[in-house]
């Protein structure tokens, strides 16, 4: 019972490492972020709010984007919603039909430059990730009240649109928050968690070695 005890407290301790939320807005400004899978955390309605977009509403882009959510279990999508440069921060939209475990991904459609970004680098027209998703608790952003949920941060830029332009990877050029959508980040932990982690671990080990000779 002890050893098992032991083992679940290190899983907890591991979960807990992972779970760290990133900063917002997006703080490797230059640097694509890691990549993100979505999958439905339950069965309803997908509720997405709008934080920022367009520069009347507090963003960077200056193109005109929208962004649509795809169920690939499913086979559904939500239609082009949220347009960037005339959402109002704060505005929520019921997205489309979902359920628990569905896989998710998120296109932009930038109408200006005419190319389609997604959160599965190859389905973007430069092969990138364009999203950057990290945990919200819930507060206010860009002077709205916005809900707990994934916050989605989208670079609409390709790498090399060619004529000078290309992306900054800011991240930070239409932005959103979404209830039950859950993130799986593919990156490691961070220096200061594995340090956590590395020291946790050597304790747990030396508790199950007392409980072995006990």
């Amino acid at each position: 019972m002890k050893i098992c005890l032991l083992i679940a407290a290190a899983a907890l301790l591991l979960s807990a490492t992972n779970a760290q939320a990133g900063t917002i807005p997006y703080g490797d400004v230059g640097t694509v972020a890691p990549t993100s899978t979505f999958t439905a955390t339950a069965t309803g309605n997908v509720i997405g709010e709008f934080v920022e977009g367009g520069i009347a509403s507090g963003g960077g882009a200056i193109d005109q984007d929208s962004i649509e959510l795809l169920d690939l279990t499913q086979h559904t999508n939500s239609g082009w919603v949220f347009p960037n440069q005339t959402t109002t921060p704060g505005t929520p939209v019921q997205f489309l039909s979902v359920k628990t475990g569905d896989v998710l991904e998120f296109k932009l459609d930038n109408y200006t430059l005419n190319v389609l970004l997604s959160s599965i680098p190859t389905d973007s027209s430069d092969g990138n990730n364009h999203i950057y998703a990290t945990s919200f608790s819930g507060g206010t952003l860009n002077n709205a009240s916005i809900p707990a949920g994934t916050y989605i941060g989208f670079e609409d830029e390709p790498a090399n649109f060619g004529n000078g332009r290309h992306s900054d990877w800011n991240y930070n050029d239409d932005a959103f928050v979404f209830q039950d959508v859950g993130p799986n980040i593919n990156s490691s932990p961070e220096p200061g968690g594995l340090y956590l982690l590395g020291s946790g671990l050597l304790g747990l080990a030396g508790l199950l070695r007392r409980n072995l000779r006990a």
